[in-house]
C-alpha cells in the first residue's frame, strides 16, 4: 500500500481571527514563513485540569508536548521573525491549598488569607502531586524543576536561537505563604528567533526588566492571563507594526495578545482549545476592533471561516 501525503488546508493570515482547536492541528495549516511575532504563555505545569496541556502527571510529558509545538512552529516564522515565551516554573511538591483551606491561609497583607473565591485557593493546581523518579535526579521531591530552562535547551538544539530574557517584575505579585525559599515576585519572558538577523528595535533599546502590574478584565474568568502591557511591549520590540505584521499566539486564551496586536494595528491569529474562551476572546477583540475602526472580519463567530481540519474533530470555528 502506497502512502499518499494529504495537503492540509491553509489558514489565511491576511485578516485577524481566533480559531478553535488544538494548536498542534492548526499550526501546520499556517503558510510557511508567514508569522512575524509569536507572543505566548502556554499553561504552566500542574495548574490546569481542563483541556490541553499542563495536566500531565509527569513533567517530562509536558516538556515533550511543548517541544513538539515549537518544532512545528519554527518553519512558520519569517526569517526575521521572533518568539516571546512567557513560561513559569514549578516545584516538585504538592500544591494543596483548596477552597476549604482559605481560613487557615497565611496569605494576604494582614496574613489572614484572601476571600474564599480568590484564585490562590480556587485554581486547580491544588490537585497537583509531586512526581518522583529516583533515576532522574532533577525529579527529587522539593526540587524546582527548571522547566523553562529545560525547554530552552531543547529548542536551541532543534533550530531556535536563544536571544535573551526579560524579567517581568510584578507590582502586585500574588503573596506566597510561609515557605523556606524566596517568594517569587517576577516571571521570565524568553526571546527566541529563527535567524540571527531577526528584526528588533534598537533605539530606544529594549530593557531587560519590565515593571508593571497585572490587571483584571470583566467577562469569562481566565485564571492565568497576563496583562495587555506584556504582549504590547513584546510586539513593540519587533520595531515594526501595521497590518502586514502577523502576530500569533498558539495558546490564545482570553485573547490578550490579540488585543495588544490590534492596538498596534497588526494582524492577529490566535489558536485556543477552550470553546468558551474562543467565543469570549472573539467578542472582546471584535468590540475593540469596532471601537478602533480596525479590520474585524474573522473576529466574530459568525464571520469566521470554517475550513475542515485534517486529523482533528475540533473544526467548529
Amino acid at each position: 500500500m502506497t502512502m499518499v501525503d494529504v495537503a492540509l488546508p491553509q489558514l489565511s493570515v491576511t485578516r485577524s481571527a481566533v480559531f478553535e482547536g488544538d494548536c498542534l492541528d492548526l499550526i501546520p495549516q499556517l503558510p510557511d514563513a508567514s508569522v512575524d511575532v509569536v507572543v505566548t504563555s502556554p499553561p504552566y505545569w500542574g495548574q490546569r485540569q481542563s483541556l490541553g496541556n499542563g495536566t500531565e502527571d509527569d513533567p517530562r510529558g509536558y516538556l515533550a508536548f511543548l517541544q513538539e509545538v515549537f518544532a512545528v512552529l519554527l518553519p512558520k516564522l519569517k526569517r526575521q521573525g521572533i518568539v516571546w515565551l512567557n513560561l513559569g516554573d514549578a516545584y516538585n511538591t504538592p500544591v494543596n491549598w483548596g477552597a476549604p483551606d482559605y481560613k487557615y491561609s497565611t496569605l494576604g497583607v494582614d496574613r489572614n488569607g484572601f476571600k474564599p473565591d480568590n484564585a490562590a485557593y480556587t485554581k486547580p493546581r491544588y490537585r497537583r502531586k509531586a512526581f518522583i523518579d529516583k533515576d532522574a535526579g532533577w525529579l527529587q521531591y522539593g526540587s524546582l524543576l527548571m522547566l523553562p530552562q529545560r525547554l530552552l535547551i531543547a529548542l536551541t538544539e532543534s533550530g531556535y536561537i536563544y536571544r535573551g530574557e526579560v524579567v517581568w517584575a510584578k507590582k502586585n505579585a500574588m503573596p506566597e505563604g510561609r515557605c523556606r525559599r524566596p517568594h517569587r515576585k517576577h516571571e521570565p519572558i524568553y526571546l527566541l528567533a529563527r535567524h540571527e538577523q531577526h528584526h528588533f528595535r534598537t533605539a530606544p533599546p529594549v530593557p531587560s526588566v519590565w515593571e508593571f502590574a497585572n490587571e483584571h478584565i470583566t467577562g469569562l474568568q481566565h485564571r492565568s492571563r497576563f496583562p495587555t502591557e506584556l504582549p504590547k511591549r513584546c510586539i513593540e520590540a519587533y520595531g515594526r507594526n501595521g497590518r502586514e505584521v502577523v502576530v500569533l499566539d498558539p495558546f490564545s486564551g482570553s485573547g490578550t495578545t490579540g488585543l495588544a496586536a490590534l492596538q498596534l494595528g497588526c494582524t492577529y491569529i490566535g489558536f485556543e482549545i477552550d470553546a468558551e474562551q474562543v467565543v469570549e476572546s472573539r467578542n472582546r477583540l471584535a468590540t475593540f476592533g469596532a471601537q478602533g475602526n480596525l479590520l474585524t472580519n474573522g473576529l466574530g463567530a459568525d464571520a469566521m471561516p470554517r475550513p475542515e481540519i485534517a486529523q482533528s474533530d475540533r473544526s467548529d470555528f
